[in-house]
Order: C-alpha cells, then structure tokens, then sequence
C-alpha cells in the first residue's frame, strides 16, 4: 500500500505478487522472473518471505489504457508458466480469489478442477457462497478497478493538486486497503471510531467520490447533498495523510469539494460565522465584559443553537479587552543584544485575542533564547476556518496578505513560530495550495515552524539555552492531529522534557475530536465526543494528577467538555518552570 502514492497513472498492481517457489529454487526464479518484467519494459517492488521462497513482486503497470491491460495479462500468463516449470504456486498465503483463480486450470489441470467443483458443489449446491471464485472465474481483465473503459471527469480546483496528478488522482490514491477501519491505534479515523459505519471512513468517501468522477452516477451528484452527507463527518484531522499507507489527503479533498459545492448551494450561515471569527474577535474585544455576558448567556446560546446550530451546551471561548498584542506593545523589552537575531511569533486568532498567556509564555520562552521577537501587527487570520469551510477564495486572500508580509522575513532566514497547530500547519500545509504552488508561498512554508521545534533546534548548540528551576509537575500530553500528521510531536515531547522534574506522559490516544468548529456544532457533538469517549478522556480522568497539556484550542475546549478538566498550551506549562 506504501507503493500506492507513486507519482503518475502507472502503480504498483498485485496480480503475480504471491508467487511461491521451493526456497532453493529461488535464486533462479527470481532471476527469470526479472527477465519477464525487464522485457514487458516496466519495473517492480520486490518484497516477501525470502525464507520460505514467497515473493510479493508487484509491477508498476497503467491498466487505464489498453497496453497496460495487455500487458498485465501477457506478465501474468508468463509468470504462470514459470511457476508450473518450477513447481510453484501463484498462491503463496493470499488465496487464490480472481485473479490468481483464472490460471486455477493452468495450474491444477481440468481433473483436479473438476474435483473442486464437486467439492463446492457438496457444499453449496446453489452456488451461492462468493461464486466465481478459484475456479470458473471471470476474465482476469473483465474484473478490474480501472481499465481502458475506465475515463474521470476532470473539474477545475481551487486548490493546487498538482502534485496528486489531479483532482482525480488524488481521489484514486485510495486503495482499499481499510487501514482507516483500524481501532486503538494511531487517530485515523475519528468519525469511523464515533460510528463503525464504512460510510465514515477515508474509504468509504473516496469510494463515493471515485464514482462520481467516472461516471458510475451522473457528475451533478458529485456536488449533491448524498455527496455532501457522505463527507460531513470528515473531521478534516489530516490523519489518513500520514496513517493511511497511500498518503490519501482526505481533509484536502473536503476542503475542494466544500468549494465546488457551494458553487451551486447557498453557504450556512454558521460557515461564514466561521469563517469570520477573527473579524469578530476584535470587534468583541474592545467591550469583552460586555460581549462574553450576552455570547455566554442563556438568551444567546438558545439563540445561536436553534437559528444557526451551534450548541447551546458548548459556549465559545470568552474574549479578553486586554489582547496579546496590546500586551506586546505595551510591555517594556528586555534590554541588550539578540543573540539568535530576530523570530517572527504569527500571534494567532486564539492566542491575540482568548488566551494571551500562550503569547506571553511564548514571547518569555522565546526571549529566553536570545530571539528578539517579533510580531506582525497588519497579519490577518491563518485562513484556517475559512479553508475548514471550503470558503478557499477567502482564505487565499488571506494567504496572499499574510505570504507577502512573511516572505520578507522568510528570504532573510528569519524564523516563522507559531504555537497554534492548525494555523502553523495551515501556512505550511495549505498556503502553497491555495497560491497555486508559487515559489514565495512554499518559502514561507519552509519558514514555518511549531515553537516548540526552535526550541527543540536550539538545544544544546553554543547560543543562549533555556533555564529552569526545580518545579515538579506530572504532565500528560495530547498533540494536535494537524501537527501529528505534518510534523510530528517529537520536539514537543523533546521541549515539555526539559524541566528537570517534570514527568510527561504522551497520551496514546488519537483524535479528542472536537475538530475546530465541528465539535460545536449540534448536529456533530455525539460524534464529537465519540470520538474523544474513545480513549482521550479516559485517560485524562485516570490520571487527575496530570496536569493536561496540549497545543491546540480544539484540544483544550474539548478536554473540559469531555472530562471537566482544564488543559493549557505547552509553551505555558513550560514557562511555568523557566527561570525569568
């Protein structure tokens, strides 16, 4: 399934990928087997069980057009031959299914056959129990995913899909495999966790995605309310990007489909809400008192869940008058050189203006370092709940501002730090698909970093480090989804270690499911919670004497809706023990 996210239409196909040979004779077979895929003029991965002469040789063939079929089928009648000289099998540990059961006769001979289907007859008098299979198959070319007859439809993105092949391609990447069914391990896939229902996996959607741009059902349903259902509960976690072995971008293909849909449906409401939060924010931020007592309010909550659907059990988080940026401004710097030069701290919506002690211990970490900080008071918001909307023309606006105002920093070498996970990973992750894969987007990108990982790249070399005290804390961390699957949490593990008495545990859990706005939504807090029932909250209420540390909002609304517990950025329980 590795193989799967190789460029191009030709991919590597497992028809002659369970072959078995005496394992003495497999030197030999292995250098004839060669010869075949050299002369059909294409390549192979080879992998298997040496040791007891198995061989999982899958061949990269492009069975969208004629040739590739022909040719799949003159490798596989070959390869069959080769096996009966050497006195193999084409079924090693697989089964023999369709695709090895069309050569069953080749290689039993028409008595043997005739044996099996009295066997199955016995058995299955009706042929009822999966017919065709083994023996009295189909055309091994009659039953295939993708073949010459096979066409998509191409339609025109917003986003950047060069690098999938296409809209399509990045749809077809999808295998099969089922990795996105797994359970207890990893964090793919949170909606499938909350329902065990097929329809709510990475599978599911890009199987009902692939028929709509074949033809299997008529294009116009591509952006049908069936279609949009199939992929609300796609919490966008980006989880099946590193977790699914072919790398398929779920969260990609929702944020382009949300587009197109609403190319021919009216935009909610409660999406442009969304979309605005920045905006709001700073309106509500010069009369915070004022604005979280009527947001927060009975009246209110009833309000926004009958008229809009956001839940009346799950109130936003409150606003604050004296912002982090105005705490920026109005602080006075600490005096002397800046060792490590300048680092530009993107003060995201969250931190500016709900949590502006995330900024403070940032501005205090960083500076501890020897950076002289720097923010942009002029950014305009990451464009992440615009892009989690698929409002993409919105947030490129965004990207455009905020790419133009970074890249000056980014040319010079100038570090981009942020510590909200889906804005940091949405400058790297979305920026340069959403300006077309320009150069100027994907050095910003490059810029950009998590805090944690300057601190992790710092430790240790000859500029100023970080000093602690003895302050003792057990702390339990829960990484975001976003910078899991792009970055991974080795440098926060890395940073939250430091302290010298600080115990940390790296919850084994997936998703907390909260998912930006999702979790908010009255229709999605049953999954939503689901999701974090699954393993999240219950080890945060195991462990109450852990304090909870994460690096997302999502992360820290969720924990206290799921477990009552309050939860804090890394960079502040870090900055609890630094030396000031």
């Amino acid at each position: 399934g590795l193989m799967n996210n190789i460029e191009g239409t030709a991919k590597p196909l497992p028809f002659v990928e369970d072959t078995a040979v005496a394992p003495e004779k497999l030197p030999e077979y292995v250098r004839r087997f060669q010869q075949i895929i050299k002369n059909s003029g294409t390549e192979a991965g080879y992998y298997g069980h040496a040791s007891v002469g198995c061989m999982h040789i899958r061949l990269l063939i492009d069975i969208k057009t004629r040739e590739g079929m022909d040719r799949l089928y003159k490798i596989s009648d070959e390869v069959s031959d080769l096996l009966k000289e050497f006195g193999g099998s084409m079924t090693g540990e697989h089964g023999d299914g369709i695709v090895r059961g069309f050569w069953t006769e080749k290689m039993f001979g028409p008595e043997l056959v005739d044996n099996f289907r009295e066997v199955k007859k016995a058995f299955d008098p009706n042929t009822i129990m999966n017919p065709g299979k083994v023996f009295d198959t189909p055309h091994l070319l009659d039953n295939l995913r993708f073949g010459d007859e096979y066409h998509t439809h191409e339609i025109e993105t917003r986003l950047d899909f060069t690098k999938e092949g296409g809209f399509s391609a990045a749809i077809e990447m999808c295998n099969g495999v089922g990795a996105c069914r797994k359970l207890n391990l990893g964090a793919m896939c949170p909606s499938y966790i909350a329902t065990r229902e097929e329809t709510h996996t990475t599978r599911g959607r890009a199987n009902v995605l692939r028929a709509a741009i074949s033809g299997k059902f008529p294009i116009e349903d591509l952006t049908s309310k069936a279609t949009f259902d199939v992929l609300d509960l796609c919490l966008e976690c980006k989880s099946c990007k590193a977790e699914c072995p072919s790398n398929v971008d779920m969260a990609k293909i929702k944020y382009e489909f949300l587009h197109q849909y609403y190319k021919t449906h009216k935009v909610p409401r409660r999406s442009k809400m969304v979309a605005d939060i920045h905006k709001t924010n700073a309106r509500m931020a010069p009369i915070a008192p004022i604005a979280n007592a009527v947001t927060r309010s009975a009246p209110m909550r009833w309000a926004l869940d009958k008229l809009v659907g956001f839940s009346s059990d799950r109130p936003a988080p409150p606003v604050v008058r004296n912002t982090f940026q105005k705490w920026f401004d109005s602080r006075k710097a600490p005096a002397g050189t800046h060792p490590r030069g300048q680092i530009v701290l993107f003060h995201d919506t969250f931190m500016n203006f709900n949590y502006p002690s995330i900024g403070v211990a940032a501005t205090d970490l960083l500076e501890a370092l020897g950076f002289e900080v720097i923010i942009l008071k002029d950014r305009k918001c990451c464009g992440r709940p615009m892009v989690s909307k698929g409002l993409l023309d919105m947030a490129a606006e965004n990207a455009r501002h905020n790419v133009d105002l970074l890249y000056n920093y980014a040319q010079r070498g100038v570090k981009i730090a942020g510590c909200e996970s889906s804005c940091v990973m949405a400058i790297k992750d979305e920026y340069p698909d959403l300006l077309g894969g320009e150069e100027k987007a994907r050095v910003v990108s490059d810029a950009t970093v998590m805090l944690e990982e300057v601190i992790a790249e710092c430790l240790g070399d000859d500029g100023p480090q970080l000093e602690f005290t003895d302050l003792s804390k057990k702390v339990q961390f829960l990484g975001h989804c976003h910078q899991r699957a792009l970055t991974g949490l080795s440098s926060s593990l890395k940073a939250l270690n430091l302290p010298p008495n600080y115990e940390v545990t790296d919850i084994p859990a997936g998703c907390c499911g909260m998912a930006g706005s999702f979790g908010y939504e009255s229709e999605h807090v049953e999954v939503s919670l689901a999701a974090g029932e699954e393993r999240f909250f219950p080890h945060v209420r195991n462990n109450p004497d852990h304090e909870v540390c994460v690096t997302g909002v999502s992360c820290r609304e969720q924990t206290v809706f799921g477990t009552g517990r309050k939860a804090r950025h890394l960079v502040e329980v870090l900055a609890d023990a630094l030396k000031k």
